[in-house]
């Protein structure tokens, strides 16, 4: 592969990556909000039915950022077999010009991706304490009888 096709790869998990994010951020606001206007209050059946649903679209999501990362590596390991690339590899996984002591071992694209994965993590634990064991407060309106 040419350095341009390698690039042009880069660029393109890049963008990936970003649409990922968002269709995760779409995917977890929409539950937040299902969660807070009807599902905390909603049967048992239908919180694991709306949970499962989640969990098998957070899987997909994953699965594919999963996909992307391993062909984003397969480009990083191309691009360290060029002769003389334009950016040094070490550049491009360190883009921010942070001491490397700071980063435990880990690049600043490594470190992104741990970080991104402990989050989705993160989130899908909550949203499940949410669902399950979280006991939300009675809305204003049912406290005070108001129809």
């Amino acid at each position: 592969m040419s350095e341009a096709e390698i690039l042009d790869g880069l660029i393109t998990a890049i963008g990936t990556v970003l649409n990922i994010f968002s269709m995760f951020f779409a995917i977890v606001s929409g539950y937040v909000v299902a969660l807070y206007l009807f599902l905390a209050r909603a049967p048992f059946m239908l919180r694991l039915v709306a949970f499962g649903l989640l969990s098998v679209g957070l899987v997909f999501l994953g699965g594919t950022a999963a996909v992307v990362q391993r062909m984003q590596d397969g480009l990083f390991v191309a691009w360290t077999k060029l002769g003389s690339p334009l950016i040094n590899v070490v550049d491009l996984r360190n883009p921010l010009p942070l001491p490397n002591h700071a980063m435990a071992g880990l690049s600043q694209q490594e470190l992104g991706v741990a970080i991104g994965w402990a989050v989705a993590l993160a989130v899908y634990l909550m949203l499940g304490y949410m669902t399950f064991l979280y006991r939300w407060p009675e809305p204003e309106r049912l406290r005070s009888g108001a129809p």
